[in-house]
């Protein structure tokens, strides 16, 4: 017999059972691990997915940020087809993948609010639009700006959408412009050097009685040339006054005297002035403007185009463009009253035929052909002369709107902001 006593069934049971019980309970912890592993990578994937989506909507929105700022920057500015209004745009995807972004150009007096901006599924912004500047929503000499500078200080508001259109994102930021000029022209015409105009010059200040200003000589302002100024019994103006067109003859009228003509030169010219005529070219180019032609071409004028580009000028508003070569300005209105422009044309004024609100700057001679119509003021590096018929009505208003903000536009510092 063996020595050692057989287990009996019952402890040999009992072993298995234990045995049994203690596979389950691991069974059933690595199973309740599996199960929470598992939703912890669902659940970080989840996140992940989340997180691409929300970069995916946020560069969208940026992308639609900064069109609109270079479209803005295009001839025209926000608006582009000049009609007083910002212009719209279509629903924008993303080259290379499908993210979208859509944008606009709102009230910056009346920002949007609220989750209704940016609608679920890409379409046009919520917000109130830039409104046709004579009937703004605010008018904006309440924050300080002229009608003139409406269009051109914009909020921009862009939302994007991630590829699956789940993602979605806004930014918005202020759009400010530099200065088109930094002292304006306080007469009509104004001429380093000499005037000699064989057809005729029409030159009219219902403001003041200062009409033409040149370093040297003027010997003659055409056969049917002259100048008016207010009628002493008038009473001055503001500069919200309209001036009143000029009697087509050297006469007295209700609201002109007529001072200057091709036999008399009146008190309303100053010529000869050693002031103006022993100042440099750039002297005088910085005493308008505050900077040289240089920078200011580069860092604060709108646009800056050819003497070939001049052509597309014809109903261009609210802006500061310089031309570069000798120019012939199309026929047609360059600038508004409300939205004027300044031209600067780094060569000579050959003429042509348009009417342009605001400011004419030239850094060569004007060569009078056409008929070319000022309202504001022109000033001239070089001299006048030509045979065409030049008429420049001095507008105060037009002069100061042209100078406030028509220049570069570009996203103010500090107002960028991506809460609603």
């Amino acid at each position: 017999m063996h020595p050692h006593t057989a287990m009996p069934a019952s402890c040999r049971n009992q072993a298995g059972a234990a045995t049994l019980f203690t596979s389950v309970v691991i069974l059933f912890l690595t199973t309740v691990l599996v199960i929470a592993v598992s939703r912890t990578t669902i659940m970080e994937q989840r996140i992940s997915a989340n997180e691409i989506r929300a970069r995916q909507a946020f560069e969208a929105a940026e992308a639609g940020l900064n069109a609109a700022l270079h479209y803005m920057s295009g001839l025209g500015g926000t608006d582009q087809n000049n009609d007083n209004v910002a212009d719209t745009f279509a629903v924008v995807s993303l080259t290379g993948t499908a993210s979208a972004y859509s944008v606009a150009y709102c009230d910056p007096t009346n920002p949007p609010t609220g989750d209704g901006i940016c609608p679920q599924t890409p379409g046009p912004v919520v917000c109130d639009a830039l409104n046709n500047e004579t009937n703004p929503p605010i008018a904006p000499s309440t924050l300080g700006l002229s009608e003139s500078s409406y269009l051109n200080t914009p909020l921009i508001v862009a939302c994007g959408w991630s590829d699956d259109r789940i993602g979605r994102a806004m930014v918005r930021q202020n759009v400010g412009t530099a200065p088109g000029m930094a002292k304006v022209p306080s007469n009509p015409l104004t001429a380093k050097g000499a005037m000699n105009v064989q057809g005729s010059a029409t030159v009219t200040n219902y403001y003041n009685n200062l009409t033409i200003w040149t370093g040297g000589s003027l010997s003659n302002i055409g056969n049917s040339g002259k100048t008016f100024v207010r009628n002493p019994n008038v009473s001055p103006p503001d500069s919200n006054t309209v001036p009143p067109g000029p009697p087509s003859s050297c006469t007295t009228s209700t609201n002109y005297v007529c001072l200057t003509d091709k036999n008399t030169t009146g008190p309303d010219i100053i010529a000869d002035d050693p002031t103006l005529s022993n100042l440099t070219s750039d002297q005088m180019f910085q005493n308008f403007f505050g900077t040289d032609f240089n920078t200011y071409r580069t860092s604060y004028a709108a646009q800056d185009i050819t003497a070939a580009q001049a052509s597309s000028l014809d109903g261009v508003q609210g802006q500061s463009i310089v031309i570069n070569g000798n120019t012939t300005l199309p026929n047609g209105t360059i600038g508004s009253r409300e939205r004027p422009v300044v031209l600067v044309i780094n060569g000579n004024w050959e003429g042509g035929n348009p009417t342009v609100h605001g400011i004419v700057y030239v850094r060569g001679n004007v060569n009078v052909a056409g008929n070319p119509a000022v309202y504001g003021a022109a000033a001239v590096e070089g001299t006048v002369s030509g045979t065409g018929s030049l008429d420049v009505i001095y507008d105060p208003l037009a002069s100061s709107n042209a100078a406030e903000k028509t220049g570069r536009p570009g996203l103010i510092p500090g107002s960028w902001r991506d809460w609603k």
